[in-house]
């Protein structure tokens, strides 16, 4: 038999990691990464993703590496909460990743690229139009693994997740804008599981959504590299 896929989830004690991580358990070989505890985690590395020597040694021996970590807040301050994690911390995982070998690197974008451009009918793949300094990271992270593909061959998704808290009784889905971005539970943690199985794609930008009003982000990469097609229907809110 093949020997399981061994694959790193950073971020993975967060909120989009734990669902990411423990939908995934079942399927292969994990390894989490963060700053704290991941519950459920047999083989775990602790560390920053500003700390080099912590990252290579969670880095060492994977086949994929699923980086979700950084720092995930709409109104962060570029300079104060942004440049380590999410610029200095991305670098030092492309750069670990790239020289232990990872064949794939699938990395967690945001819709937050993309929301700049108000009035139009469908954000598609190629909308760039960054929202706030932490799109601006995330488009920054797009580029350099369109970099990281082009000179080093390594294969690069960015998954631009939509409205994601990881549960279906949630009262700010009052707000009915968020009924067009909403990603549920299980979607997430199957669409991450086809970014790792899925035929060689090279490099892709995708949306990550369920089955939302409007069709406001477009699926069709998604559905072109990896297959996913979303299962779940955004819930009435309590």
């Amino acid at each position: 038999m093949p020997s399981p896929q061994l694959v790193l989830v950073t971020g993975s004690a967060g909120n989009v990691g734990q669902t990411v991580f423990h939908g995934l358990l079942p399927h292969f070989a994990l390894r989490a990464f963060d700053r704290v505890p991941t519950p459920g985690a047999t083989d775990q590395h602790l560390g920053d993703l500003a700390d080099r020597a912590a990252v290579d040694r969670a880095v060492a021996g994977m086949d994929t590496v699923i980086h979700l970590g950084g720092c995930p807040r709409m109104e962060a301050d570029f300079m104060g909460d942004l440049i380590r994690p999410n610029v200095e911390g991305l670098w030092h995982m492309l750069d670990a990743a790239r020289l232990a070998g990872v064949k794939r690197f699938i990395f967690a974008s945001s819709t937050n690229v993309a929301f700049g451009a108000t009035g139009l009918p469908q954000l598609t793949p190629g909308t760039v139009h960054v929202f706030n300094p932490y799109g601006a990271t995330k488009a920054l992270g797009e580029n350099l693994g369109r970099w990281f593909h082009d000179t080093y061959g390594m294969e690069f998704l960015a998954v631009r997740i939509g409205y994601f808290r990881g549960i279906y009784n949630d009262p700010a889905l009052r707000e009915a804008w968020l009924h067009r971005i909403w990603l549920g539970p299980r979607d997430c943690a199957e669409y991450f599981r086809l970014a790792v199985v899925a035929p060689r794609f090279g490099y892709g930008v995708a949306y990550a959504c369920s089955r939302c009003p409007e069709n406001y982000l477009d699926l069709t990469s998604a559905r072109e590299l990896i297959g996913y097609e979303p299962a779940e229907t955004v819930p009435d809110a309590p």
